[in-house]
């Protein structure tokens, strides 16, 4: 058991009961692809990879990219492509400093440091994107792109075969988007709030 299955596996219950359907509608995702997306994300997280062309490639990797194609369709403006863009360069960023610092100390089985990493940087996102297509998509090819980099940078030191769509890379994009996606319904919910209360001062 894993942090990918724990958090997808819940949060497939909680959808599929639409205790989050408010939540979803105003970041504009249909509710029942999204309890797909999630079942299919807790079942893949207990296979582990296929090698493929000397590659792992994680299982949960083809549905994050099916996601993705789907997630592309609302990233529709100029502004939307470059929140995306922000997105990847920042993901790539983070993950390079990240691997950069020793943070053994700080590590569990259950619950890494970049899982706090991704916290901070889902906040981040809520504050400057209001497209969960672009934070999705910008963070899935800024991982992706990550892990190319690091494979050739490793490639001579590691033997073994370098995995596409690892733990950190998977985990990490899903913490991102539940946080950016619970900030994204609080700043909606405070700013009809305000509204009503403007409507009820002007009448």
């Amino acid at each position: 058991m894993n942090l990918t299955f724990v958090v997808m596996g819940t949060l497939t219950i909680l959808v599929a009961f639409g205790v989050f359907e408010s939540f979803l509608k105003i970041c504009g995702l249909n509710r029942f692809l999204t309890c797909i997306f999630l079942l299919i994300g807790t079942v893949f997280s207990l296979l582990g990879t296929v090698n493929i062309l000397g590659y792992e490639i994680s299982f949960n990797l083809f549905n994050y990219f099916v996601a993705f194609v789907i997630l592309m369709t609302k990233i529709k403006n100029v502004k939307s492509f470059v929140s995306a863009i922000i997105c990847c360069m920042v993901i790539i960023v983070a993950f390079s400093c990240y691997n950069a610092v020793n943070l053994s100390e700080f590590e569990y089985d259950f619950v890494q440091p970049y899982v706090y990493m991704s916290l901070v940087i889902g906040i981040i996102f809520s504050l400057f994107s209001n497209n969960i297509g672009s934070v999705f998509c910008g963070t899935f090819v800024g991982g992706i792109i990550y892990e190319l980099i690091a494979s050739k940078m490793f490639a001579v030191s590691i033997e073994t075969p370098l995995t596409l769509g690892g733990q950190m890379v998977i985990q990490s994009i899903i913490v991102m988007c539940i946080t950016f996606v619970i900030l994204s319904a609080v700043k909606s919910f405070e700013t009809n709030l305000k509204l009503k209360k403007k409507s009820k001062t002007i009448n």
